[in-house]
C-alpha cells in the first residue's frame, strides 16, 4: 500500500499514522532507498520512534546516521535504552564517538553502553516504576498514575530505600487497595533478582526458573538497575544462537549488504585453514597404503567409520556448548554419562558392522583374500573405539578452550570433525595393519 500511496504525500501520511510500525517496516522492505526515504521524512516523531523499534539495527542505524545530530540525539534517547545502545552499537566508530560526546554522561544509553554484550546489564530495561519503601501509600499511587503513560508495564512497581538497594516490588492491585497511612513497606514482597555482570544466558534461565514475566538487575552492591524482560531475553538467544551457528559452521560474521567478494574474501579464510587442516587425513593414509592395497574391502567401510565416529563428537559438541552456554552445572558428571552413552551405542553399532562385514565378505569374496571372520573384527572393532572416541573429542576440545578462556563455540562442528577424521582414520587403518599386516 506504501509503493501505491508513494506520490499522494497526505493520503501517505494518514496511512502511516493509522497503521502498526510493524506493518510499516514490512512494507519498507519492498522500497527503494529513495522511497525509503519519502516516507521516513513523513512520519511524525513518535511514530518515527516506533518504526526504529522494530527495524533492523542496521537499517536503523543509516536511517538515524542520516539526520542531525540533534535528531539523533532526540531520537535515541525516546527509544528504549537497550534498543537505543543496540542501533548505536551499528554505527562506524567515528559517529558513535560523536554521538556519545553529546550525549548525557548520566544517561541511560551511556550506562548501558559500559557493559559487555553478553552481561544482562547490556540489555536491561530502566524504563520501570520504582517507588521508596517509606512513601506513604496516597502519595505512592499518585506517583504510579503520573508516571505510568512513560512505562511498559505498571503491574510490577519496584521498591528501593533511600540508598536505591532494592528491596522487592509491589502489585498495582496491592497499592490501590491500601490505604494511608500505610507505608509501602507493609505491602512490599520479595521478588527474584539477577546481576547486571550475570550473563545474558543466566538471566533467562532465572527467568524461566522463576516462571516471571521479567526479573530485577541490581548490581553487586544490591542497587536497583532496571528490569529484564522475557522479550528481551529471547531476542538475546536468538542473536546468541545466530552467532553460535555461525561459529560451529565456521562462518564469520557479514552484513547483510556486502557484496558477492566481500563474502568470499570473509570466507575464504576459514575454508583454507580447514583445507590445510585436511592435510593430516592424506598424510595418514599414504602411510598406510600397503594394508589399503592387499585389503581393498578397508576402503570400503573408512566412510562408515568416518561418519559415525563424526556424528556423535557432534552430538556431543551441541550438549557441552549448551550446558556452557546456559551455565548449567554438572558437565564433567554429563561428559561421563556422554562417554558412556559412546561406549554402548560404539557396541552396538560395532556389532552390526561386524555382522554386514561377514556378509558383504562371503557374498563378494573378490573384496579380500582376508579370512572374513578377521575382517569383520577389523571393521567392528574400529567403529566401537572411533564411535567411544568422539564423546571424548566433543566435550574436551571446548572444555579446553573454555579453560583458555577462548568462545568455546569456535571448537566447530569443522573442526571436530576434521580431528575425529585424522583420529579414526589412524585407529582404523592401524587397527587393520595391527591385525591382519601379517596374515
Amino acid at each position: 500500500m506504501i509503493k501505491e500511496l508513494i506520490n499522494n504525500e497526505i493520503e501517505l501520511k494518514n496511512y502511516l499514522e493509522e497503521n502498526h510500525a510493524y506493518d510499516i517496516v514490512e512494507e519498507l522492505k519492498n522500497l527503494s532507498e529513495e522511497e525509503k526515504e519519502i516516507v521516513v521524512n513523513l512520519l511524525s516523531e513518535n511514530k518515527k520512534i516506533e518504526v526504529l523499534s522494530y527495524m533492523d539495527e542496521i537499517d536503523a542505524a543509516s536511517i538515524i546516521l542520516d539526520l542531525p545530530i540533534e535528531e539523533q540525539i532526540e531520537i535515541l534517547e525516546n527509544l528504549e535504552p537497550d534498543d537505543a545502545v543496540d542501533i548505536i552499537l551499528e554505527f562506524d566508530d567515528e559517529n558513535k564517538d560523536e554521538l556519545l560526546e553529546h550525549l548525557d554522561v548520566n544517561s541511560s544509553i551511556q550506562h548501558l553502553m559500559t557493559y559487555s554484550e553478553d552481561e544482562t546489564g547490556s540489555i536491561v530495561n530502566t524504563n520501570i516504576l520504582t517507588v521508596f519503601d517509606n512513601q506513604d501509600v496516597k502519595l505512592a499511587t499518585k506517583y504510579v498514575i503520573d508516571n505510568a503513560p512513560s512505562v511498559e508495564n505498571i503491574s510490577i512497581i519496584y521498591v528501593i530505600n533511600e540508598e536505591n538497594k532494592f528491596l522487592g516490588i509491589i502489585n498495582l492491585r496491592d497499592l490501590l487497595l491500601s490505604k494511608s497511612p500505610d507505608l509501602v513497606s507493609t505491602i512490599v514482597e520479595e521478588y527474584p533478582f539477577v546481576f547486571d555482570d550475570d550473563s545474558i544466558s543466566a538471566s533467562a534461565k532465572a527467568i524461566e526458573n522463576y516462571s516471571v514475566t521479567e526479573i530485577a538487575v541490581v548490581n553487586k552492591e544490591m542497587n536497583l538497575i532496571g528490569t529484564l524482560t522475557i522479550d528481551d531475553a529471547l531476542d538475546a538467544y536468538k542473536e546468541e544462537a545466530i552467532e553460535d551457528y555461525q561459529k560451529l559452521s565456521l562462518l564469520p560474521e557479514e552484513g547483510k549488504n556486502k557484496s558477492i567478494f566481500s563474502r568470499a574474501m570473509h570466507r575464504l579464510p576459514w575454508l583454507v585453514i580447514l583445507m590445510f587442516l585436511s592435510i593430516p587425513i592424506s598424510l595418514v593414509t599414504s602411510n598406510f597404503e600397503a594394508i589399503l592395497s592387499s585389503v581393498s574391502i578397508l576402503m570400503i567401510f573408512s566412510p562408515l567409520i568416518l561418519d559415525a565416529s563424526g556424528d556423535v563428537a557432534t552430538q556431543t559438541l551441541a550438549v557441552t556448548l549448551k550446558m556452557i552456554s546456559s551455565d548449567e552445572k554438572g558437565i564433567l558428571k554429563n561428559s561421563f554419562k556422554e562417554i558412556l552413552t559412546g561406549m554402548l551405542n560404539g557396541l552396538i553399532m560395532g556389532l552390526i558392522a561386524f555382522i554386514a562385514t561377514i556378509i558383504l565378505s562371503t557374498l563378494n569374496t573378490s573384496l579380500t583374500n582376508i579370512n572374513e571372520w578377521y575382517m569383520a573384527l577389523v571393521v567392528g572393532l574400529s567403529l566401537w573405539i572411533t564411535v567411544l572416541s568422539g564423546p571424548v573429542i566433543g566435550f574436551s576440545v571446548p572444555l579446553f578452550l573454555k579453560f583458555l578462556k577462548i568462545d568455546p563455540a569456535v571448537a566447530s562442528g569443522p573442526f571436530i570433525t576434521t580431528l575425529i577424521d585424522i583420529i579414526a582414520l589412524f585407529l582404523y587403518l592401524g587397527l587393520a595393519t595391527l591385525m591382519l599386516g601379517g596374515i
